[in-house]
């Protein structure tokens, strides 16, 4: 399989298979000769255009958890050769399946003794970065540390911004609300002091999540709606769909429903205007959950499956979990244990299967533990 097959971009199934034989190139689809000869230009543009594919993929991947800059990313690909480009083309398309354990194991052995800087940066944040969606905050922590270390080396303050803010995130999933305000607050710093208007809205994006989860819910709006100002202004329109949802979740906490649900609606507009699936999955969950706290489940039970649909046709997998995991908690609400007992299950299966740990995954065991004891 090819680098762009695997990366699974919708533009395999165009690219020409390019056979090189006694010196003459030539052009085969699905094994039958096509007239024209490959010239050396064309077998270049072919090989320019998969590193353009592999590279967005690293891109997105980077933009999703709190990027880092382009550079890193431009400068891993340009230097690779063709083992670490089909490396990093299994690598971001693991990734984007949720099969986090086997985008790491793509990714080390890229981690050659010697590599510059900046592609070193590139590796150990994508090598964070799947540690973190496992839920492997431990794991993770040693690569952001690495990313900083090589900032401070560079003296570069965007990916030093990066980096603390990575490790805020990692201190806020232990539980660690001190330290990760601390990390978020340097970050900020930085990114105020260089002018990243971008840096600074993930930044205060994240100490509204800081102050969420310790309850100072006021707090919290102050700084998404701070976000949402610079998204409007930066013209992030995926920007300011997350904090919509951030404003919909501080809502649904205040019990203000109405809030929430408008909240949830308008981020979910965003995310279908601009053809964000992911997000649109979690909007609709997250409109699930605020019919259930309403008590109208069949509008919930609606809402879940839209949601699951989706996370089943982009394979995210970790969306699956989290949408059975809601529908089972749904099923043991209405009393319909056998039915409860399978989705909850489906959910643990998910979550093993792709190493996710956390909240979430203890939830789904503690309604098992439940159901087992009725």
């Amino acid at each position: 399989m090819s680098a762009l097959a695997a990366l699974g971009l919708g533009v395999a199934a165009s690219i020409i298979a390019i056979i090189i034989a006694g010196g003459v190139g030539w052009a085969r689809r699905r094994g039958k000769p096509l007239a024209r000869p490959v010239t050396p230009d064309q077998l270049r543009e072919a090989l320019d255009k998969q590193k353009r594919q592999i590279l967005e993929g690293v891109k997105q991947e980077f933009n999703h958890y709190f990027g880092i800059a382009a550079r890193p990313a431009e400068q891993l690909v340009a230097a690779s050769d063709e083992e670490r480009l089909r490396l990093l083309a299994q690598a971001v398309e693991a990734q984007r399946e949720h099969r986090y354990a086997e985008a790491i194991e793509f990714l080390k052995p890229c981690l050659r003794p010697g590599l510059p800087l900046q592609e070193r940066v590139a590796l150990h944040n994508l090598i964070g970065n799947s540690y973190m969606y496992m839920g492997q905050q431990a794991e993770a922590e040693p690569h952001y540390r690495q990313v900083l270390a090589a900032a401070e080396e560079m003296d570069d303050d965007q990916t030093r911004a990066a980096a603390l803010g990575n490790l805020g995130r990692v201190y806020r999933q232990r539980g660690d609300l001190a330290k990760a305000e601390e990390y978020h607050k340097k970050a900020l710093a930085i990114d105020e002091e260089i002018g990243n208007r971008l840096g600074q809205a993930q930044d205060l994006g994240n100490l509204g999540n800081v102050y969420a989860q310790r309850g100072e819910l006021d707090k919290a709006e102050e700084h998404y709606r701070r976000v949402l100002v610079i998204d409007e202004r930066i013209g992030n329109r995926l920007g300011q769909a997350k904090t919509l949802g951030n404003l919909g979740n501080v809502y649904f906490e205040r019990g203000e429903l109405d809030q929430a649900e408008q909240y949830h609606k308008k981020a979910l507009a965003i995310n279908e205007e601009i053809g964000s699936r992911l997000d649109q999955a979690q909007d609709l969950a997250n409109l699930g959950l605020v019919y259930a706290q309403r008590g109208d489940l069949g509008k919930a039970e609606e809402h879940y499956r839209k949601a699951l649909a989706i996370d089943e046709e982009i394979a995210n997998r970790l969306g699956q979990a989290n949408q059975f995991r809601n529908l089972g908690l749904l099923a043991e609400e209405r009393g319909e244990v056998e039915k409860a007992w399978s989705l909850l299950n489906e959910a643990k299966a998910l979550y093993e299967a792709i190493g996710a740990g956390g909240p979430n995954a203890d939830i789904v065991l503690r309604a098992l533990e439940r159901l087992e004891s009725e």
